[in-house]
């Protein structure tokens, strides 16, 4: 699959779009979910509460973080592609980390709704035809195509996933 062109998002997507640079997006895509749930399979649960700076999230929280925004995103590519009209709004991820209270939950259970959420969106994804990918829509305030959002969940993963690896787990 193609990246998407820069018509098809709003600026701020980029950064997460350049992280991809596979064009079996969805080999990546799954490697990468398997990299996640490998990685946090080998970490103590006491050290998914450490935090790298003061007002930084722990561990637990980014990959709360990171549930969050699989189910989100993958709602966004599935209301697009489907010809979805109405905006889909935003969502402000430090409140949600701050309500989702992720630190009261076992490092299993995120890992498990996790891993669910990444198996269902990765067939949700495979099924997508040219068409459904490039469906218009709105998502907080801007115009999107299925295919820029599908790229967007993906490299926003892969961006937490190195901020995991330079900066927790070192120090952890």
């Amino acid at each position: 699959m193609h990246k998407p062109e820069t018509s098809e998002y709003a600026p701020y997507y980029q950064r997460y779009i350049d992280l991809i640079n596979s064009e079996d997006i969805f080999s990546f895509y799954k490697l990468q979910a398997e990299e996640i749930v490998s990685l946090f399979k080998n970490v103590d649960e006491d050290q998914t509460s450490f935090r790298y700076a003061e007002g930084k999230w722990t561990m637990k929280e980014v990959l709360g973080h990171i549930v969050d925004s699989e189910r989100i995103f993958g709602y966004r590519v599935l209301a697009i592609s489907h010809g979805e009209k109405n905006p889909l709004p935003g969502f402000a991820e430090n409140d949600y980390v701050r309500n989702g209270k992720y630190e009261n939950r076992s490092l299993q259970s995120l890992l498990a709704e996790y891993s669910h959420l990444s198996s269902a969106n990765l067939e949700l994804f495979k099924s997508l035809d040219e068409e459904m990918l490039s469906q218009k829509g709105t998502a907080s305030g801007k115009e999107v195509t299925t295919r820029a959002i599908l790229f967007v969940t993906i490299g926003h993963e892969k961006h937490h996933l190195e901020i995991i690896k330079t900066r927790y787990l070192p120090k952890a």
